[in-house]
């Protein structure tokens, strides 16, 4: 063997050895933001890249920047207000949508200096969860405990309305649960948009019998654009396909 060879070899391993080191995850140093004297409902991600917007169930909404730990602005809400879920910030409409007691959906621009908590949208079953995707533009959707959807136009005054599908949803889905079952999940998936049939978005819902029994339901969602303004068109109404429900194995003992 050739002298020639040995300093390739030893690059060779010296490199891949440094790639690995620069592949391995690595956690920083958690740093506190905030010491809250009431229960914190959620967190969720804010309208810009390094803020947190944080629900505290007595004390209302706020927004906080994740480098300084400052506290950019804050929405006090009265004491009977209770809030059940995380507020979320919608980018595309620069507004923040709540849930109150578990039923009904309320929004507010950014630039609002007071919020009631009252009015909204009331739904029939609880609310599981809010969900927002760039394939909805300026609409969330609402995912009912029965596994039922709404797919609502952020706004900061929604109508008041008892069915959300007569006046403030742009479309709506029943209930995919039986009455023996309950949705314990739910998320939006962006999907291949190479592959038939093209839809660009699937709703999963996580649903469990009264038995214990674990299935996936997946609905395919095909977003309509209203106008001709292309990339900027607002959302017209979201086309709901039949649900594929998958029974999932039971978790191990």
């Amino acid at each position: 063997h050739s002298r020639g060879r040995r300093p390739r070899l030893q690059l060779r391993t010296r490199f891949t050895a440094s790639w690995a080191r620069c592949m391995r995850p690595t956690l920083g140093t958690p740093v506190r933001i905030l010491s809250s004297p009431t229960r914190v409902v959620g967190v969720s991600a804010g309208l810009n890249p390094d803020e947190l917007v944080v629900t505290q169930a007595a004390q209302g909404v706020a927004v906080y920047n994740v480098v300084s730990r400052a506290r950019i602005t804050a929405w006090s809400l009265p004491a009977e207000v209770r809030l059940s879920h995380a507020a979320i910030a919608h980018a595309s409409s620069r507004c923040y949508l709540a849930v109150r007691d578990r039923s009904s959906l309320f929004g507010w621009g950014e630039a609002q200096a007071e919020v009631s908590g009252g009015g909204g949208l009331a739904f029939e079953a609880p609310i599981l969860v809010v969900l927002q995707s760039p394939a909805l533009r300026d609409a969330v959707a609402a995912v009912g405990v029965d596994g039922s959807a709404s797919i609502i136009r952020c706004s900061a005054t929604m109508p008041a309305a008892q069915k959300p599908a007569a006046t403030g949803a742009v479309s709506s889905a029943a209930a995919t649960a039986s009455d023996d079952q309950l949705a314990m999940w739910a998320a939006l998936l962006p999907l291949p948009t190479g592959l038939p049939p093209h839809h660009p978005l699937a709703l999963l819902a996580l649903l469990r019998s009264r038995a214990g029994a674990l299935s996936l339901s997946v609905r395919a969602l095909a977003p309509q654009l209203s106008g001709s303004g292309g990339g900027k068109a607002p959302l017209a109404s979201v086309v709901f396909f039949s649900p594929l429900t998958m029974p999932l194995p039971p978790p191990p003992p």
